[in-house]
Parts: structure tokens; C-alpha cells; sequence
């Protein structure tokens, strides 16, 4: 899945709803959202999306932080947006299907989501790791979005 697709995917949905949160998206989206039940391990399931009886739901653990139950909400809506039929928990679960590919698009269409454009240029000259405590997310998903931000830009400063 290319960059622009998920930028272009991301961009109508906070259109149609008038929001970037991630949550705010998932109620306005129909999509249930619960909790894992308290056993789960945190440091090994945050959260989960899936279809179960033809119904987008996102599970996230009961444990989360209001900033990791916002990073956990906008990764689990880009599988719902990106991949709304995919069940990654399935995959992983009973086949040898890689998820590697599935997780970067869920975490660029995250970063998407929770970072705009502004920061790129807000922030210049910052380390990643200061940039995302001041923005409140993973270093991950400012990687992504500086990364991605300047492949789009050094393609325009070309021509």
C-alpha cells in the first residue's frame, strides 16, 4: 500500500467526521470499541481490531494510559480504515502469515492521523525522540511521518 493511498484514506476520514481523534473516529465510524479482558498481558497485546459477525470492533487493554489508549485507538483504526477486513489477532494467531506489512501501514496511517504536515516544518532541527514527547506519541510514528514527509517533498522539490 503506497504512502499517498493512506494519506488520501486518512485525509477523507477526519474530512467526513470533522475530527483526528481516534476515538471520537471509531464512535462516529460505528465501530465498537471495548476492552480486552484484565488478564491480558500489556507488554504483549495492547490492543486488537477485527470483524466479529460482520462488526468492525477494537479491543484495547483496560490498563492504557489516556496518551497509550490514543496511540493504541488511531493504530487499531488504520486496520479498520486500511484493512477492514483483515483480522491480524487471526492471523498471527493460526498461520504463518508475516504481519509486518499490515503493522507499518496501521502505524503510517496513524502517524497520519495523530501528526500533521505542520509539524514537519514546526519542529526542524529536533531529535525524533523530542518531537514525539512534545506531540505526545511514539518515536515510531514521527519517523514515519518525517520520513514519508520528506520522500513527498524531495519528489516535488525536483521538478
Amino acid at each position: 500500500m503506497k504512502i499517498n493511498y493512506i494519506r488520501e484514506t486518512l485525509r477523507r476520514v477526519t474530512y467526513c467526521y470533522d475530527s483526528s481523534d481516534p476515538e471520537e473516529l471509531i464512535n462516529a465510524m460505528g465501530i465498537k470499541l471495548n476492552y480486552l479482558p484484565n488478564y491480558t498481558d500489556i507488554n504483549k497485546l495492547k490492543g486488537c481490531y477485527g470483524m466479529i459477525k460482520g462488526e468492525k470492533v477494537i479491543l484495547i487493554h483496560p490498563d492504557l494510559d489516556d496518551i497509550g489508549r490514543r496511540e493504541v485507538c488511531a493504530h487499531e483504526l488504520g486496520h479498520a480504515v486500511l484493512h477492514p477486513t483483515t483480522n491480524a489477532l487471526f492471523l498471527a494467531t493460526y498461520t504463518y502469515f508475516r504481519l509486518g506489512t499490515l503493522e507499518t501501514e496501521a502505524d503510517t496511517g496513524a502517524s497520519e492521523l495523530l501528526l500533521s504536515d505542520e509539524i514537519c516544518y514546526k519542529y526542524i532541527g529536533k531529535e525524533y525522540n523530542e518531537i514525539a514527547y512534545l506531540e505526545k506519541v511514539p518515536v515510531r510514528y514521527v519517523e514515519l511521518k518525517m520520513n514519508n514527509f520528506k520522500k513527498r517533498t524531495s519528489k516535488v522539490m525536483k521538478c
